[in-house]
């Protein structure tokens, strides 16, 4: 679970503020109230500074939502990117666990940010843990350091009934939906610093590698990745919202059967949607969100 700092809360441009630890910050007020140019500036510094912000107690519609991150970057307005998790009904992919990921990381346009409101859930029984990719490049022993940067990784999206039970190195030849060579270091530019950017959903094999010594090697690099001392836990209560930067941050979740009803509001920034990357795969395209057309059952 998060933990807010003993330090006394800041108050710096209008915005209250503490660090959480092991990173991240808390911010306390109204997100959906108005916001002058001194007190946007500041929120997007904390955006790019610590990689993750959380506040409490909100009320905010999807238009309300979508207006707060067009302050981070350009909102994907469509339906792929502007939308619902929940464990129930339609909007339901999967019950199961998911392991770490950044979003469409296995396409050439990865999502920027994201955020996560808790618009309707049973408090205190369901979390979303996140790892930050940026402290632990920096802590990365510098013989894994040597072979992230000298080879790139292949990153895959497994077919759905892969997604969940293994990390996507574990298993030779995946059957994958859709797969990009990306940088196995990649460079943040919202905030200037590096990151590691394989993650364990999506990294299937580091490239010019054996699969075996692939596999290897990235376990290796989860151990630093994914060690207790880099995870932030967010324990979910009505209200809440989490937003993050994609590259900068990694993000999993437990199963939900035992949760009940949970939903979570969804808006993400970035260049492109998943079916604006992938057109060959994806007859049609994903529709544009309407504003106003927003609440689940």
């Amino acid at each position: 679970m998060e933990r807010a700092a003993l330090a006394d809360w800041n108050n710096e441009c209008g915005i209250r503020s503490r660090p959480l630890e092991p990173f991240g910050i808390e911010i306390d007020g109204d997100l959906a109230a108005p916001m002058d140019a001194e007190m946007q500036q500041s929120l997007i510094t904390m955006f790019r500074e610590t990689g993750l912000i959380v506040a409490r107690n909100q009320r905010l519609d999807m238009d309300q939502q979508i207006a707060l991150m067009a302050l981070l970057g350009p909102v994907v307005r469509r339906t792929d990117c502007i939308g619902y998790v929940s464990s129930e009904g339609g909007y339901c992919l999967t019950r199961e666990k998911l392991g770490f990921r950044a979003d469409y990381a296995f396409g050439p346009y990865p999502l920027q940010g994201l955020s996560l409101y808790a618009f309707d859930l049973n408090d205190d029984t369901s979390s979303t843990r996140f790892a930050n990719a940026e402290r632990a490049c920096l802590g990365l022993p510098a013989p894994l350091r040597t072979v992230l940067d000298t080879h790139n990784v292949e990153m895959v999206s497994a077919a759905a009934d892969d997604i969940v039970i293994m990390r996507a190195c574990e298993e030779r030849d995946p059957a994958v939906v859709l797969r990009e060579e990306r940088p196995s270091i990649v460079h943040n530019p919202r905030s200037g610093r590096t990151c590691i950017g394989v993650n364990e959903m999506h990294a299937a094999q580091l490239v010019g590698m054996s699969w075996r010594d692939s596999r290897d090697i990235l376990n290796m690099v989860y151990d630093f990745l994914y060690a207790p001392e880099n995870i932030l836990e967010h324990v979910w209560r009505k209200g809440d919202i989490v937003i993050w930067d994609n590259v900068t941050v990694h993000h999993a979740r437990g199963s939900l059967p035992a949760v009940g009803r949970r939903v979570l509001q969804r808006v993400c920034t970035g260049e492109k949607g998943l079916y604006e990357m992938f057109p060959d795969q994806f007859p049609g395209t994903a529709p544009f969100y309407v504003p106003g057309d927003s609440s689940p059952a």
